[in-house]
């Protein structure tokens, strides 16, 4: 086994000063599925370089690899795998990957259409003959979000505080009408999800867990992927999840989330070797036709993106055809940075990156009482309250919502903020007006002005 490790530390100590400390290692073992190759030492040290600053700030932990045809060119642990008792990542650790989940489910279904186990458009009538227009809704519905089954995200019993089984979700699902007529609309339902994997339990007769472990994980070799069912028992070797906190550069626990809730669509763990061996199985050793590609996991482009983020954890799986390069991207970190893996990519084929990305300048400073961003705001993403205001520690803190917890904001040396769970950055142009908070990697789609009330 080769091993590299490195260390990144901030220290700035004063009054509700900061100390930060961020580890990190990149390991070559026996169990990697390909030959291991590198990029060149400096590219390599830019991209331990832009993840590093994030390490630093505790907006990233987690682990990164790239491969290109074939070959691991870069992977580097950053952060910690349990911080608390200074536990570095290792290839075994297991990671909740949220959305992505849909993506190794998608082709699992694809897998048994294949095979004539599931037929796309079969009314779920045939399974579920007691659901609300369950002759109208077929498989296809549900993979599509053309279901009308409302999104369980947006029920009082669907935020994942309450642990529930899949035919427990679908039982309560059937109590509800549809949004809209099947077929009318697209909308996104891990409600729809949610009845796709009661489905499957139904079509074989075994839970969840033991469907996806035939169809793919077993043939697959993915010996470190499985269904959460119950969020309350503890999974052998699951990283631990953490959040940026109330002080700049520490992390904090989440809130309490049952992945079970979202049964297929954000239930699964894996590791960053696991998903390699999907990526390539999917994208380079037609594990599914280029038609189930598209039809099941909407690859149509040069760019494949699979990304979810849920409590603790934030997943990214990219592939780009012009090049065959993966990325794959495993956070135990809830801060979440949008157009990642393509800046990932982007370093790696040695093409520019949005400037940024590169050089973040954080420092200590003390908030002064009346700073003229605390206030009360109108978020023009989502429409939502924001709240700035200043701790007893002397950090501007934000609250969206209804959030019972502040996070903090970290001064930048130019005198703007960085808000650490959505890597925006942050500038009030008059004292008292609007905060324009805009990506750091520049993408406008995901600008947002906080306006004052």
């Amino acid at each position: 086994m080769n091993t590299l490790t490195c260390q990144f530390a901030v220290a700035v100590l004063g009054a509700g000063g900061w100390l930060v400390a961020a580890g990190c290692a990149a390991s070559v073992t026996a169990d990697d599925t390909a030959r291991n190759a590198s990029l060149p030492p400096a590219q390599a040290a830019t991209i331990d370089r832009f993840i590093g600053q994030f390490a630093e700030l505790a907006m990233f932990d987690g682990v990164v690899l790239v491969d290109i045809a074939g070959e691991v060119v870069y992977r580097n642990n950053f952060g910690y795998a349990n911080a608390e008792l200074g536990v570095d990542h290792m290839p075994q650790h297991r990671f909740r990957i949220a959305s992505v989940s849909k993506a190794v489910t998608d082709t699992a279904i694809a897998k048994l259409i294949e095979a004539g186990t599931l037929e796309l458009d079969t009314p779920i009538a045939k399974y579920l003959p007691n659901f609300p227009s369950a002759d109208l809704i077929t498989v296809n519905h549900l993979l599509e979000h053309t279901s009308g089954i409302a999104h369980t995200n947006r029920l009082p019993w669907g935020d994942g505080s309450v642990s529930l089984s899949s035919a427990e979700i679908v039982e309560r699902l059937s109590r509800l009408p549809l949004d809209f007529a099947p077929g009318a609309q697209t909308r996104y339902s891990n409600g729809g999800y949610a009845v796709a994997a009661r489905i499957l339990e139904i079509i074989h007769d075994a839970p969840l867990t033991d469907v996806l472990d035939d169809a793919l994980f077993k043939p697959l070799g993915m010996k470190n992927t499985g269904h959460l069912a119950d969020s309350r028992v503890p999974v052998p070797n699951l990283v631990t999840g953490y959040e940026p906190g109330a002080v700049p550069g520490q992390r904090r626990y989440p809130r309490f989330y049952a992945v079970e809730s979202r049964p297929g669509g954000g239930s699964l763990y894996s590791t960053p070797d696991d998903l390699l061996r999907f990526t390539r199985a999917v994208f380079r050793e037609d594990l599914v036709s280029t038609q189930w590609r598209r039809e099941a996991l909407g690859a149509d482009s040069d760019i494949y993106l699979s990304q979810g983020r849920s409590p603790g954890f934030v997943a990214k799986l990219f592939y780009r055809a012009s090049d065959d390069m993966i990325v794959i991207s495993l956070s135990n970190n809830y801060a979440v940075p949008a157009d990642w893996a393509a800046a990932i990519a982007g370093l790696a084929a040695a093409a520019p990156v949005a400037p940024d990305w590169i050089d973040i300048e954080p420092i200590d400073r003390q908030i002064a009482d009346d700073h003229p961003m605390i206030g009360t705001y109108t978020n023009s993403f989502g429409g939502g309250q924001a709240e700035i205001n200043r701790s007893a520690a002397g950090h501007l803190t934000v609250t969206f919502g209804n959030e019972d917890r502040a996070t903090a904001m970290v001064p930048l040396a130019d005198g703007a903020f960085l808000l650490p769970l959505y890597f925006q950055y942050c500038r009030q142009a008059q004292p008292g007006g609007a905060i324009e908070c805009r990506m750091l990697s520049g993408d406008p789609r995901y600008t947002s002005t906080l306006t004052p009330n």
